[in-house]
């Protein structure tokens, strides 16, 4: 229980340093508090919130890495952001909306298809945690879990699909394009 807990906790730390939407860690750490005094009362669930914790920490950490390594090609040329104007300041659903009506120039620079790319990974990194959240909320608070059911997990792996071909699109682009 204690491996557990420190597992949860580091994931929680993650997701604050991620910067993520504001609430996103408060909502995790109250799911895993409940999770963990479910836990206690239950030794089968344990494990299984155990291997629940690990698999979406090992996850979190793959999504992240995706982010940090397009954020890591911009680092040398980024004096400012190259950022479309139509996506700087959304969040959440209206940023998705933004992304998928984005129509940018056959020949834009390096730069901003580079932008895009990590606009959509970070968006991609809080549906994410929402989405674990949203299971994590059903199994706890609920019970049963069926994702094949659920309308709203159906809706977010919808989401990350499409965030992530988006995503690799634009750095293939981004590939093609002039560099600033």
């Amino acid at each position: 229980m204690a491996a557990m807990r420190t597992i949860g906790k580091r994931l929680c730390q993650m997701v604050h340093d991620a910067g993520l939407r504001h609430g996103a860690e408060d909502r995790l750490q109250t799911v895993f508090a409940t999770g963990w005094w479910m836990a206690a009362v239950d030794a089968n669930y344990d494990s299984q919130l155990d291997q629940m914790i690990v698999a979406t920490t090992n996850k979190f950490t793959v999504l992240k890495k995706l982010g940090d390594d397009i954020a890591v090609l911009l680092q040398p040329a980024r004096p400012g952001s190259s950022l479309p104007n139509t996506l700087i300041g959304l969040h959440g659903r209206n940023l998705f909306q933004a992304l998928v009506a984005l129509r940018l120039p056959a020949d834009a620079m390096k730069n901003v298809h580079l932008e895009v790319a990590l606009a959509t990974r970070r968006l991609a990194l809080q549906e994410f945690v929402d989405l674990h959240i949203h299971m994590y909320e059903q199994i706890m608070y609920i019970g049963i879990y069926k994702a094949i059911e659920d309308a709203m997990t159906l809706a977010f792996l919808n989401r990350l699909e499409a965030l992530d071909a988006f995503a690799e699109k634009h750095l293939d682009l981004a590939t093609k394009a002039v560099a600033p």
